[in-house]
């Protein structure tokens, strides 16, 4: 696993650089296609169906920016073929996204500062980590390391976890990240399937500060992202 460095030098593990979860965005109907983003008057609608079934689907603002596979894993590797972008993306699905002026798919990548920046994924669980697999692990999915332990240097707002029918069950939390100046805050929802074959994740996070300047756009992404089970 690959690490994404903020400017302040810690290290955050929630863009796997190194085998990059692949990215995708489709525009169309929720209802009709794969994966796909639907404009509303307030709100872009994105969602992603995950080849065991799981459907997921979230709001993001609609000024805010979305980047796709090949944009990302460019932006971190240069220009590439179309059998190198596959063979990077080894599957994985991995949306980036900021309302950031200017923003790029490198600089979507990483907590954000004055303007939030947020990543989805959906990825298959090795077997390893499937033996493995905790509450914890899902806590460390996109920050690392595990907010609730004593020693890691962040200060959890809110935590709970839940189930959902059909067998789906995850953690939501939000923590302040106070071993970086400013402080950053970063709010997180992950979940996995009832055959615990694949994990889902969505995180969204900027300074404190920023935070609370776009209390709604945060919580609009982290309250909207939903997984359904398709029916049988």
């Amino acid at each position: 696993m690959a690490f994404v460095p903020d400017a302040g030098g810690r290290r955050f593990g929630a863009w796997r650089v190194g085998r990059l979860i692949a990215i995708a965005l489709f525009c169309g109907s929720l209802g009709l296609v794969l994966s796909g983003c639907q404009v509303g008057s307030s709100f872009q609608y994105v969602s992603h169906r995950a080849p065991d079934g799981v459907d997921l689907y979230f709001k993001v603002p609609p000024h805010w920016a979305i980047f796709n596979t090949d944009q990302v894993i460019e932006a971190q590797n240069g220009k590439l073929g179309p059998t190198q972008l596959r063979q990077i993306a080894g599957g994985e699905w991995i949306e980036t996204m900021s309302p950031r002026p200017g923003v790029t798919p490198r600089s979507s990548i990483g907590i954000g500062k004055r303007y939030p920046t947020a990543v989805v994924e959906s990825r298959q669980l090795g077997s390893s980590e499937r033996d493995s697999l905790s509450f914890a692990s899902m806590r460390s999915e996109l920050l690392g390391t595990d907010p609730l332990t004593s020693t890691s240097g962040f200060q959890v707002l809110s935590y709970n976890e839940f189930a959902l029918p059909g067998g789906i069950h995850g953690i939501k939390m939000i923590v302040n990240i106070t071993g970086t100046s400013p402080v950053l805050t970063f709010g997180q929802v992950t979940a996995v399937d009832a055959n615990t074959n694949w994990i889902f994740a969505v995180g969204v996070g900027c300074q404190a500060s920023c935070w609370g300047a776009n209390a709604s756009a945060v919580t609009q992404i982290l309250n909207s992202w939903t997984l359904k089970e398709q029916s049988p």
